[in-house]
């Protein structure tokens, strides 16, 4: 029943990103917070994900399954293809987050990783591309935020391990979090700046 929660958790604030993309809004950036935007590479596959799942449910009405079937196939088709273009819009309106009090890493509508500023030892521009096979798996302690392809540029050694939630809701405890940030050096610089003194 967990899993279930959380798919309609992440369906409901995959709504909620379109929404605020509609209305030219962003979620979290406030006071000295930075946004860190992330996945401007991936907006083409987005692009023809959204076209692919429209142009399906307008081919459902040329076999005809009776009324009430082809209004559902209609309804299923528009809906899969606003969840393509909602996970799109989540990484717009969403970034990551720098600041003076913590570094949130996201994804869209399927995780934000609050990491306190105290409990970060280090944050590094660092690019590295990783097996999808084993990026799928914490291994020793190494979160990877797996949003780019497998790709990631920035890595953050926290000082304390914390909690990951992973999107349908099983937790795992990291001590090295890899993320990517479309401009890592400016994330660095805005990091280093906001920091305590």
């Amino acid at each position: 029943m967990g899993a279930f929660r959380a798919l309609i958790r992440n369906e409901s604030r995959t709504m909620a990103g379109l929404w605020l993309y509609c209305s030219r809004r962003t979620d979290g950036i406030d006071g000295d917070a930075v946004a860190v935007p992330y996945g401007s590479g991936g907006k083409p596959i987005f692009v023809v994900l959204a076209v692919v799942s429209a142009v399906e449910a307008g081919l459902f009405w040329l076999i005809d399954f009776g009324i009430v079937v082809d209004v559902l196939l209609l309804v299923l088709g528009v809906y899969s293809a606003l969840l393509v273009f909602g996970i799109y819009a989540g990484t717009v309106v969403r970034p990551h987050v720098i600041s003076s009090r913590e570094v949130r890493v996201r994804y869209s509508s399927f995780y934000d990783v609050r990491i306190p500023r105290e409990n970060i030892a280090a944050l590094r521009q660092v690019k590295e591309s990783h097996d999808p096979r084993k990026a799928q798996k914490f291994r020793d302690g190494t979160w990877l935020s797996h949003d780019n392809f497998y790709e990631t540029n920035l890595i953050a050694e926290l000082r304390e391990p914390i909690t990951v939630t992973r999107p349908l809701g099983a937790t795992e405890t990291v001590r090295v979090v890899k993320f990517q940030a479309d401009d890592p050096k400016a994330a660095v610089e805005a990091y280093e700046r906001l920091g305590v003194s």
